[in-house]
């Protein structure tokens, strides 16, 4: 019998433990994927996690004292590891049938720190905690982090308050589209307060933007040649509304502030793009008449 130190028991033990992983591994199969390959700083960084249950019954993934059941491994452009803005137990418990997958939205913007413009890698893990505490790892893949041009700026105060917000609207081009965002930001403490993607913009016709007796802020853009949307946004930061706007016979839609400090479109005429897809929707094609009109 060969002794322990002996290479032949050495190849047997580290066969034994590659097939222990290999078996452990087909019980759960974890994905990770980025929603899109490049952000712009301090918005949502969404990670998509698909977790597949081979295990042949159904797994209840749960945290145990202040573990995770999913956790995550970041690293910046220079490959150091970045530690998690807070620690503790924070996923909820997940239950994944036998032979189904589960995909869980995961925003790393709000659990690591992941806002200064560069590259960063990430991989996720997913333990569990049921029998011997396996751990089972996903792919890792890469995403960008960069800046947007601010090409309005207004300072806002809080009605009802003693805070100040800053207002930012920012054009981003990537993926030969060009996107427009809007930032809120307490002036006090520097927080970001909101990063959020407004949509597609043509930047043919610069986009309009004010602030109105509330102190909301008022973003006219134009989304098709022909199209124009609004959007309104509190000073907190809160996604107000959105309408659009048809070219009118006195020209192109434009922002105006009456006396009373309310803005309106003028300019335009509205439109209802969902109005109008649902209204091309119930229009039946010749061939779907009915065979009895043709009698």
């Amino acid at each position: 019998m060969p002794s322990r130190s002996h290479p032949v028991f050495l190849i047997r033990i580290i066969a034994l433990a590659v097939l222990t992983a290999g078996a452990a591994s087909a019980q759960l199969q974890v994905e990770i994927r980025m929603s899109k390959g490049e952000y712009v700083a301090h918005e949502q960084v969404a990670a998509v996690v698909t977790l597949t249950n081979r295990a042949g019954r159904d797994l209840i993934l749960q945290g145990r004292g202040n573990l995770n059941w999913l956790s995550f491994e970041v690293w910046d452009s220079r490959g150091r590891p970045l530690s998690p803005r807070r620690a503790g137990n924070i996923m909820q418990a997940a239950r994944i049938p036998a032979g189904q997958s589960v995909s869980k939205k995961i925003d790393l913007n709000a659990i690591y720190p992941v806002n200064e413009p560069g590259r960063y890698r990430v991989r996720a893990g997913v333990r569990l905690f049921e029998g011997d505490g396996s751990l089972f790892g996903s792919n890792t893949v890469g995403f960008n982090v960069t800046t947007a041009r601010a090409f309005f700026t207004q300072r806002v105060g809080v009605p009802g308050s003693n805070k100040v917000r800053e207002f930012r609207v920012l054009t981003f081009s990537g993926h030969q589209k060009t996107e427009l965002y809007i930032q809120v930001q307490d002036v006090e403490s520097g927080r970001m307060l909101q990063t959020q993607r407004l949509g597609e913009a043509l930047l043919f016709r610069k986009p309009d933007a004010t602030v109105d007796g509330a102190n909301n802020l008022h973003i006219l853009y134009l989304v098709s040649p022909a199209t124009y949307c609004r959007v309104r946004v509190s000073p907190e930061g809160r996604l107000l509304g959105r309408d659009f706007h048809k070219r009118g016979t006195t020209g192109s839609p434009r922002l105006i502030t009456f006396g009373n400090g309310e803005v309106k479109v003028a300019g335009g005429v509205p439109y209802d793009p969902k109005a109008r897809k649902e209204a091309e929707g119930k229009i039946r094609r010749l061939s779907e008449r009915p065979a009895i009109l043709f009698e």
